[in-house]
């Protein structure tokens, strides 16, 4: 299985888990000392597999599932050099009473064989800012 074919399925398990909250799947995807880059966020380095599954299943948890909906698409195919992968990505959260966030970023991947040995997430300055604008105005909307 090529780069490619390795995120790809990766992606589409990491949107399974969130439709059915099944993050166990993820753990053939990850090396067990992996090291997840969350760059300018709170949590800026997660070490090992289950830490990471735990982390992403949390921020899901805590973020995407108290919208309506999110809509993630990629803004550019994948490119990969050698054993690394990156793609940019969109993603659009909705929730009735306020306008659609939109966040777009880049997620960095480097793989080991057939695992991801390194997955960075960096969200763009200005994606940063309008999530920041939209949590002063609306997060008292998503509830708890």
């Amino acid at each position: 299985m090529n780069l490619i074919d390795r995120f790809n399925s990766f992606a589409a398990d990491f949107e399974a888990c969130i439709v059915d909250d099944r993050w166990d799947r993820l753990e053939k995807h990850f090396a067990e000392n992996a090291t997840y880059w969350n760059v300018g966020g709170s949590d800026p380095k997660i070490k090992g597999r289950h830490s990471i599954i735990k982390f992403l299943k949390n921020d899901v948890s805590s973020n995407d599932r108290k919208f309506d909906s999110r809509r993630l698409q990629a803004i550019t195919e994948p490119t990969v050099v050698g054993d690394k992968l990156s793609r940019n990505w969109r993603c659009t959260y909705k929730l009735s009473g306020a306008p659609d966030l939109v966040v777009e970023g880049e997620a960095r991947y480097i793989f080991e064989g057939e695992l991801i040995q390194s997955m960075e997430e960096e969200i763009t300055p200005a994606a940063m800012e309008r999530y920041l604008a939209w949590m002063d105005n609306y997060a008292s909307r998503l509830g708890d």
